[in-house]
């Protein structure tokens, strides 16, 4: 029978769930034997045309929310990392080390929204518009992708519960935070994670493989394999990686962590507004006090903004995680599977949105770049304006 890369990825790892429909991978309608007659040729691993004569329409629904709906969200998140990316490494914000994770943020959302129109968006829209050369390229480049769309998720996973970490410290244990936050630090355990990111997510651009150029005889047309590698349907590979490191990692560390930190900061910025209205009825504090106070105030809040955006899309691809191990039904788990692609696309996009509301030099300098303003001199204007 065909099968779809959802149903071949589900059976071969209890992995990461939002990525389970990655990959298409279709077989023929009966599987050929071998002479034991015990098990079938046409295994994830085989690449030979005579497995993969049959192309298996995407879902629907799939096509609807996955192809059409996400498609202006790529768009419109593409458009926003980049610019958040220039506006966090302008000398105006680039002097807070805070900024920093944003901006290697911003590029992780970049580029899961790259390899994820790659591999998600790219062959639905193709299939909608019966465009095969989009579900060609599609295929051709998922090994890349996949690994790509790992490795950005993880990024993107160490960046937020990075600068969770860095805000407790600056919050809640002011006068140690010169010392443990310094520049140097910052750099230090910013480069620290991504490198782990990347030692981590070494093996998933290895993982699949782009094959055979087969004939797909229901529509017509030749479209590359995907085909899975040996070590991705071990045992022990499914186990003990994708099974046991990947959830710990991905989701109980920083979930833990982020709710956690989070929480202690949300209290403290509690306690200091309550402080700021005791010191204005009793005059003490100058205007110039109570307004670095109020700036500190909005960044905590934004931040925990960021964290709340972060778990409520991701929550999701953690019970799809739980839904997977307890094998629920098929059908309830496909439209949860939507509903984690989905979101994950949308986290990647709509940050600039919680930067506008809090940062008020974020939209000094977005209104600055939407000028078309990008010239040096312009840069300085604005910069002895803010200074003034």
């Amino acid at each position: 029978m065909n099968e779809t890369s959802a149903e071949s990825l589900s059976d071969a790892s209890s992995a990461e769930s939002f990525l389970a429909e990655l990959l298409k991978i279709t077989t023929q309608a009966t599987p050929v034997l071998l002479e034991s007659d015990e098990e079938p040729r046409c295994l994830p691993t085989n690449a030979s045309c005579a497995c993969h004569t049959l192309y298996e329409p995407y879902d629907p629904l799939e096509v609807v929310v996955i192809g059409l709906v996400a498609l202006p969200l790529f768009v419109f998140g593409l458009i926003a990392n980049i610019t958040s990316v220039r506006i966090f490494t302008h000398r105006l914000m680039a002097s807070s080390p805070i900024n920093w994770y944003l901006a290697v943020l911003s590029v992780s959302d970049t580029f899961i929204l790259i390899s994820s129109f790659f591999v998600l968006t790219l062959p639905r829209l193709g299939e909608f518009m019966t465009w095969w050369r989009a579900n060609f390229i599609s295929y051709s480049v998922s090994p890349l992708m996949f690994g790509m769309m790992n490795l950005s998720q993880t990024v993107s996973v160490c960046m937020t519960v990075g600068v969770s970490v860095h805000r407790y410290i600056g919050v809640c244990h002011p006068y140690k935070s010169v010392e443990l936050i310094s520049r140097k630090r910052v750099i230090w355990f910013i480069t620290s994670l991504v490198t782990f990111s990347f030692l981590f997510n070494l093996s998933r651009f290895f993982e699949v493989k782009a094959s055979s150029v087969c004939y797909r005889e229901n529509i017509g047309v030749y479209l590359p394999s995907i085909t899975l590698a040996e070590f991705r349907l071990s045992e022990l590979y499914l186990t003990l990686y994708l099974g046991w490191t990947y959830t710990i990692i991905m989701f109980m560390i920083p979930f833990a962590l982020l709710i956690g930190l989070n929480s202690v900061v949300l209290a403290a910025v509690r306690r200091s507004r309550r402080m700021h209205m005791i010191s204005q009825c009793s005059g003490e504090n100058d205007e110039f006090s109570k307004k670095g106070e109020r700036k500190e105030r909005q960044t905590s809040i934004m931040l925990v903004a960021i964290v709340l955006l972060f778990i409520s899309c991701n929550v999701w691809a953690f019970l799809c995680n739980i839904m997977e191990k307890i094998e629920v039904s098929q059908h309830l788990y496909q439209h949860f599977i939507i509903i984690c692609n989905f979101l994950v696309i949308v986290n990647a996009s709509f940050n600039i949105c919680i930067y506008m509301l809090f940062s008020e030099k974020y939209r000094l300098l977005l209104r600055h770049y939407m000028r078309c303003d990008w010239s040096r001199h312009g840069g300085e204007l604005l910069i002895s304006s803010v200074a003034g």
